[in-house]
């Protein structure tokens, strides 16, 4: 399974649970709702897979510190 896919399989899971899917519901009918409703659900989709291609990347490269 590559990133991609893991990417939708935890999108989809989040968006599964009410009370986490409630922040992507549109806020109305009208066509405009509905559109920013999905900009939001891609942005969500994008941040995940970004996340994993950026774990994927350091892993390849060993271990990394963190700073705090």
């Amino acid at each position: 399974m590559d990133n991609r896919e893991i990417a939708k399989e935890l999108a989809v899971a989040c968006l599964n649970h009410d009370d986490f899917a409630t922040y992507f519901r549109p806020e109305g009918t009208e066509e405009a709702h509905a559109v920013a409703a999905g900009k939001s659900v891609g942005e969500f989709y994008n941040a995940i897979w970004k996340a994993l291609q950026h774990e994927s990347l350091a892993s390849t490269k060993g271990p990394i510190a963190h700073q705090m």
